[in-house]
């Protein structure tokens, strides 16, 4: 029992003295922050004093304000400044982070060249230490109130969100994406980061825009996962929105994830089919190649092109493609019925009119073929008046398709040669030969 005791005392002994040393070590790092934040303020106060008298230069300014900045640094991220005077530690930071700022602003005036990153990086120093000082300063008022002061402060963070927009222009102009897309997306986010100016901020460009910029930024410097999350805000910057739309797309084809392309371009070509159809032809194609490659079994196509239909029967190149595809399945009634109505949604189509005739002309030729193996004798004449019959519906088809191109004879004389002489119609046949 003795012995408990005696290990008991020994802890509360030994408790004791690591109270007072953390007590001594507490002491000692809130006597460093305030000899830290004491050395800050002399810095600051020597250089705003030169700097009222118009004799400090641009590179005293700098240096001395980095210096001062290390100091005030140190000294908050201790922890150890006593809170009534988290705001006086506060201004004495913004003060040095402000001078260096416009200083290199000075530079901007006067087209003179400076450091891109120091001028980030001081900029992020900047709206932390304004932003600390509002927060940490309680607002007097009256005459010798510090109201107005503050105000300005406020406007100095608000104009601050432009130099961040001006920092993205830079690094992205240096080819530095990564840090061009930090300082946007400060920009974007800046009344959440900075809501003590909430309302106040004016962006010295359309807001639209400053997504807009952040996504082709990304895309530029392939960050892929950045454009996809921008893409949304991006796209409502209405004057541009098709060509982001483009760059989202070929951004697939640069990962080489054509499965994500043609995933992406089918939803968007669902969702909105008249404002997407130079994407409805690419996926048409696409989906064309992906059916040839893999079996007459596949079938990729028709069930995209009747989504398509679905949301907008008036979308000629979805029609089109499906009439194509039902032609080269030798579909030909189908397909004809398909192009027809291609010639309804555009009456001076050639690409139509002439598959039309070619559907009755191929179905006419197959006939055909099959009359000579045909034994019973009116049968088989009964197939080659249908083969004549056939030619003749086609030849209909085949003259709007000259209609549509008079002057080049090549598109259509032959199927007319052969259409006419198969008919009796011997001058007309003729007369395509010579064009021939």
């Amino acid at each position: 029992m003795k012995k408990v005791i005696l290990s008991m005392a020994l802890l509360l002994c030994v408790g004791t003295i690591m109270g007072q040393q953390d007590k001594a070590a507490i002491k000692q790092a809130q006597k460093e922050a305030k000899a830290q934040m004491a050395e800050a303020k002399k810095i600051a106060e020597a250089i705003t004093a030169k700097v009222n008298e118009k004799t400090a230069t641009d590179e005293e300014i700098i240096t001395e304000c980095k210096k001062g900045q290390a100091y005030i640094r140190k000294a908050l991220k201790s922890g150890m400044i006593d809170e009534k005077k988290l705001g006086e530690a506060y201004k004495i930071y913004a003060d040095l982070t402000q001078f260096p700022n416009n200083t290199i602003l000075g530079y901007v005036q006067k087209g003179q060249p400076f450091d891109t990153l120091y001028f980030f990086t001081n900029l992020k120093a900047l709206t932390t230490a304004l932003q600390g000082e509002i927060k940490n300063t309680n607002v007097t008022k009256g005459e010798t109130g510090n109201e107005n002061y503050l105000k300005s402060r406020k406007a100095n963070l608000a104009q601050s969100a432009n130099f961040y927009l001006f920092a993205a222009q830079l690094f992205s102009e240096g080819n530095k994406f990564d840090k061009a897309l930090e300082a946007f997306e400060t920009v974007m986010n800046y009344t959440q980061l900075y809501p003590e100016v909430d309302g106040q901020v004016k962006y010295q460009i359309p807001e639209e825009q400053i997504p807009y910029y952040a996504f082709h930024t990304a895309h530029e410097g392939k960050m892929y996962d950045k454009m996809d999350a921008l893409f949304d805000k991006a796209v409502l910057y209405t004057e541009n929105a098709a060509a982001t739309k483009q760059v989202m797309v070929e951004s697939f084809r640069e990962r080489g994830d054509t499965v994500a392309w043609a995933n992406y371009v089918r939803n968007m070509t669902i969702a909105e089919p008249k404002a997407n159809e130079s994407y409805i032809q690419m996926l048409i194609a696409y989906y064309l190649k992906k059916d040839k490659e893999a079996g007459a079994e596949s079938n990729l196509m028709l069930p995209y092109v009747d989504e398509i239909i679905a949301k907008d029967p008036n979308v000629l190149i979805a029609h089109y493609g499906k009439a194509y595809k039902l032609f080269e399945s030798e579909k030909y009634d189908e397909a004809f019925e398909v192009y027809k109505k291609c010639t309804e949604l555009k009456s001076d189509y050639y690409d139509a009119w002439y598959q039309c005739g070619l559907c009755k002309y191929r179905k006419a030729l197959a006939l055909n073929a099959t009359v000579s193996s045909i034994k019973n004798q009116v049968e088989a004449k009964k197939a080659l008046e249908k083969t004549k019959e056939l030619f003749g519906e086609a030849i209909p088809y085949f003259e709007k398709a000259r209609e549509c191109t008079p002057n080049e004879p090549q598109k259509w004389a032959f199927e007319l040669r052969q259409c006419y002489t198969v008919t009796g119609q011997s001058e007309k046949a003729a007369e395509m030969d010579k064009l021939l």
